[in-house]
C-alpha cells in the first residue's frame, strides 16, 4: 500500500494537492471495501490431543467474535457445503471451529461412524477451543453428532475449572436413539437425552420421520434441566443444509442457516446461567453411543403393538378399517411422497400385487402427514394399483410407534402383525412372495 501512495503521488506531483489527498482517500476505501467483500479464508490446522488423535478443523477466525462456535459435523462427514455457511456465521461476527472427524479418525462415513469416538477427545477439543476454559463456546452440532457434543459437554460439566465452557448448544434435526431401531418397537433413547443440562435450540426439518419424536425428545432433555426452544422448518428436508437441494424450499433454507444459527445464539444468551451436570438414570453406569440406526429387512414381528389401529378414507372418501377388512392378508405400507427410498419402492409394491393376485391379499399405502389433494397430485402420473390412503394429522405415528418411513407391516387374517420393516425394499422378491402366500394358506 505505501508503495502504491509513492505511485500515486508521483503521477500526481503536478496537481492540486488537496486533490491529491482525495484521491488517495478514495481509493483507499475502495480496498477496504473489496477486503469485506472478499470469502473468509479459513485457517486449515491439526489440534493435537493428549489421545494422540490430531484433529483436523477449518477455522473462521474474527477480531472480537459475539460468539465462538464450535461445529461438529453430520455422522456422513463434511459434505462441502458447510464452507459457505461457516463463511457467512463469521461475517456475522460469530468465530467458527468446523471439525472433521471422519479424515482425523480415519472413518467411513455411515449411521454408526461415531460410536467409537472417544468422548474425552471431544471434551478436550472444546477445551482448546475455549482457550482453555477462558472463553464460553456454543456447540453445533448435526444428527449423530448431537448426542456426541452433549456427552462431551456433559463430562466438562463434571470438572469444576470447566464447567462454564458450555452452556448452550445449537442441534440441527437431532439422532438421539439408542439401539437398532424396529418396526412397532417403542423408542429408546440415549442416556443423554435424560442428562443434559444446558440451553438448547433444536432445528428441525418438517419432512422427518424425526419430526414426530420432537416433543418427546424435549420432554427428556427438560428433565436434566435443559432449556429448550425448538424449531420447526416447514416444507424442507432432512440433510438441506449439506447435500443438493431436493426443493426450492431446502434451497431458501439453506441460504437462512446462517442466519437461524445467529439467531439461535442470541436466544439462547438469555437463557445462561450457572449449570451443573445433570445426573445420568440409575441404571446406566456410563454413557453409550450405540448405533442409532435403524433394523432394516423384513422380519418376524417382535414390537409392541397389541392392536391394529387402521381408520382412513383413500381418494374416493372410502373408509378402510380393520373391521372392512377382515379375514384378508394385508401389507400396510406407511409412507410420504418427500421420501425417496418410499416412491422408489411404489413399482415394487404393484408388481407384488400383481404377482399375488389374490382377492384376500391388499396393499394399503398409508400416507403420514400430507393432505389428500397433495398426495392424489403427486402420485397423478403414476399408475398405483392399490388403494392409498391419508393420514394428515399424523394419527398412525403413535400407535403404530413410526420412526421412519417407510415403515411396513404384514398383517395375518386374524389381525395379527406378523412381519415389519423399516426401510424399502423390492417386494415382489422371491423371500416375501413366498410370506405372504404361506400365510394366504392359514385359516
Amino acid at each position: 500500500m505505501l508503495l502504491f501512495n509513492w505511485a500515486i503521488a508521483s503521477y500526481f506531483r503536478h496537481s492540486n494537492p488537496s486533490q491529491l489527498v482525495n484521491m488517495i482517500n478514495r481509493i483507499h476505501y475502495f480496498f477496504f471495501l473489496l477486503a469485506f467483500s472478499l470469502p473468509v479464508a479459513a485457517e486449515e490446522i491439526q489440534l493435537a490431543l493428549s489421545s494422540g488423535a490430531e484433529i483436523s478443523v477449518s477455522h473462521y477466525q474474527t477480531e472480537n467474535p459475539k460468539a465462538v462456535v464450535l461445529w461438529l459435523p453430520t455422522e456422513y462427514g463434511v459434505r462441502g457445503r458447510e464452507d459457505a455457511t461457516a463463511r457467512e456465521l463469521n461475517k456475522k461476527g460469530i468465530e467458527v471451529w468446523l471439525a472433521d472427524l471422519h479424515s482425523s479418525y480415519f472413518i467411513p462415513p455411515g449411521r454408526s461412524s461415531y460410536n467409537n469416538i472417544d468422548t474425552a477427545d471431544i471434551s478436550e477439543l472444546i477445551n482448546k477451543v475455549s482457550h482453555n476454559n477462558r472463553r464460553e463456546v456454543t456447540l453445533f452440532a448435526t444428527g449423530r453428532a448431537a448426542p456426541l457434543a452433549l456427552q462431551a459437554a456433559r463430562q466438562l460439566q463434571l470438572n469444576t475449572a470447566s464447567r462454564n465452557t458450555v452452556k448452550s448448544a445449537i442441534l440441527l434435526h437431532p439422532n438421539f436413539y439408542s439401539s437398532a431401531a424396529e418396526a412397532g418397537k417403542s423408542v429408546e433413547y440415549l442416556p443423554i437425552t435424560y442428562a443434559t443440562n444446558l440451553s438448547l435450540y433444536i432445528i428441525q426439518p418438517s419432512l422427518s420421520g424425526k419430526l414426530y419424536q420432537l416433543s418427546t425428545i424435549k420432554n427428556h432433555l427438560e428433565k436434566g434441566g435443559s432449556d429448550v426452544i425448538t424449531q420447526v422448518l416447514a416444507e424442507v428436508s432432512d440433510g438441506f443444509n449439506v447435500r443438493t437441494p431436493e426443493n426450492q424450499n431446502d434451497e431458501n433454507y439453506y441460504n437462512k442457516t446462517p442466519a437461524i444459527i445467529s439467531g439461535a445464539i442470541d436466544l439462547l444468551a438469555g437463557y445462561e446461567k450457572p449449570r451443573a451436570a445433570a445426573p445420568l438414570p440409575e441404571a446406566t453406569a456410563t454413557l453409550s453411543t450405540t448405533s442409532g440406526s435403524i433394523k432394516s429387512g423384513l422380519q418376524a414381528y417382535k414390537g409392541d403393538i397389541k392392536e391394529v389401529y387402521l381408520n382412513f378414507k383413500d381418494f374416493n372418501s372410502l373408509s378402510h378399517t380393520t373391521e372392512s377388512h377382515k379375514g384378508e392378508i394385508l401389507l400396510i405400507n406407511f409412507w410420504a411422497t418427500w421420501c425417496p427410498p418410499c416412491i422408489k419402492e411404489l413399482p415394487s409394491l404393484n408388481r407384488l400385487q400383481d404377482k399375488i393376485n389374490d382377492k384376500n391379499f391388499n396393499i394399503l399405502a398409508v400416507n403420514i402427514g400430507e393432505k389428500a389433494d397433495t398426495v392424489k397430485n403427486f402420485l397423478s402420473p403414476m399408475s398405483i394399483k392399490f388403494p392409498v390412503l391419508t393420514d394428515p394429522q399424523a394419527e398412525a405415528v403413535e400407535p403404530w410407534k413410526l420412526i421412519a418411513f417407510p415403515s411396513s407391516f404384514i398383517i395375518d387374517k386374524k389381525g395379527v402383525i406378523r412381519y415389519g420393516l423399516f426401510g424399502a425394499i423390492e417386494w415382489d422378491n422371491t423371500d416375501v412372495l413366498e410370506i405372504i402366500r404361506r400365510l394366504l394358506l392359514e385359516e
